[in-house]
């Protein structure tokens, strides 16, 4: 009885360290492969990025008066690539017919989690975008996004706010623009709000049209940007095996049926509208 006694805690303890060395080898050689994910997409991306950069410059500024034509399309095909590099799969995109009644004069409003949302309104519906003044000031990137349409303001100037709103609604006359009123990237749990700033567009151009647009991501948890480094969200992004997203288009908010309500009521609508799709599970079809 002694000697069993004794036997027993030694196989246990066999059997723990066994069952520890099998547990830290899948974690190493999933970290391994994380990383090695990584740095083969980063790579990628960037080559993709440099190779076509110069030609998309010289293109928009060899045909400058038509720049703003051409120059969706050009970022639209270059989108398709990004999200190819990065393995994001679009499962479904749910009431495109809302954006294809209108095709132009239509500003996009949707939920931001990863610089992924980019590529996919890109991808998708082939929009410009507002964004913060830094953006400009980055090489040959600032400039082909400038040449293309996108609209810089800065975020710390109540009258560059003013003219952003100016040229939103002048210039989405004839376009696609997008915009990101969260004015940040955070996970669906952030709950983050929406700025009324960019809905007094519909009173300034009673012609357009407000898209609201939720982009669910299946690994929301793990790709969103909620804080902290860039660098160590796109590990986390690039790391994935492969991402997963739904796309909603809600219905279109128009000056005719929104006459009588303010800024603010439509900025509740419209946020209403996205946030309902992404407190949804996500469901594989």
């Amino acid at each position: 009885m002694e000697a069993m006694t004794k036997v027993i805690p030694l196989q246990d303890a066999l059997i723990c360290e066994n069952a520890c060395l099998a547990g830290f080898r899948r974690f190493t050689l999933s970290y391994v492969m994380r990383h090695f994910r990584f740095l083969a997409k980063t790579s990628l991306f960037l080559l993709v990025t440099f190779v076509f950069a110069p030609s998309y410059f010289l293109i928009l500024l060899l045909l400058y008066p038509w720049r703003l034509s051409i120059g969706p399309g050009l970022i639209k095909f270059y989108s398709k690539i990004c999200l190819a590099i990065y393995r994001v799969k679009i499962d479904k995109v749910k009431h495109f017919r809302f954006f294809k009644k209108k095709k132009k004069g239509v500003l996009i409003v949707s939920n931001h989690s990863s610089f992924l949302d980019i590529f996919v309104l890109s991808s998708l519906f082939g929009a410009v975008f507002v964004s913060k003044a830094e953006v400009m000031s980055y090489p040959v990137i600032g400039q082909i996004a400038w040449l293309a349409g996108c609209i810089f303001f800065d975020r710390s100037s109540r009258k560059e706010r003013i003219k952003v709103l100016k040229a939103a609604a002048r210039d989405c006359a004839g376009r696609v623009i997008a915009v990101f009123p969260q004015g940040t990237t955070g996970r669906i749990t952030d709950r983050l709000p929406f700025h009324r700033g960019i809905f007094k567009t519909l009173e300034l151009n009673p012609e357009i049209a407000i898209l609201p647009v939720t982009l669910r991501y299946r690994e929301d948890e793990e790709i969103a940007w909620s804080g902290g480094p860039l660098k160590e969200n796109a590990a986390r992004v690039g790391g994935q095996e492969s991402i997963r997203l739904k796309v909603s288009i809600h219905h279109p908010i128009t000056a005719g049926e929104q006459e009588r309500r303010t800024a603010s009521e439509v900025c509740r609508i419209a946020e209403e509208a996205v946030r309902r799709d992404l407190e949804n599970e996500y469901l594989m079809i």
